[in-house]
């Protein structure tokens, strides 16, 4: 009898240390999935903050480009405006040289 209860508490005491190197085992796989999911969120935030950094400064750059496409369409128009008008000045000194030459002509006829 005495037997017994050393093999059962052999038996237990093998069966409780495997048990608990399995729940050890079992906790340290979860703290390594854990920490590796931490690790993968922190670069995800990263990226993220790095990408909204980059579109942040290409709608800056996106922005002045646009400025300076608005200047450039201000200032080419009012250099078409101001040649129009000299060429329509030009056009009316022309057409009234056009008709003094006709009265000129008309009267030398005349005569």
């Amino acid at each position: 009898m005495p037997e017994a209860p050393l093999e059962m508490i052999n038996t237990i005491g093998i069966n409780a240390f495997t048990l608990l190197s399995c729940f050890w085992y079992i906790r340290f796989l979860n703290q390594s999935f854990n920490d590796e999911r931490v690790k993968a969120q922190e670069e995800r935030d990263k990226i993220r903050a790095e990408a909204a950094e980059e579109r942040k400064r290409f709608d800056e750059k996106d922005t002045a480009a646009d400025i300076r496409i608005l200047e450039l369409q201000k200032s080419s128009y009012q250099s078409l405006m101001t040649i129009m008008q000299e060429t329509a000045k030009v056009l009316q000194d022309l057409h009234t040289s056009i008709n003094e030459l006709k009265v000129l002509l008309h009267q030398d006829r005349a005569k």
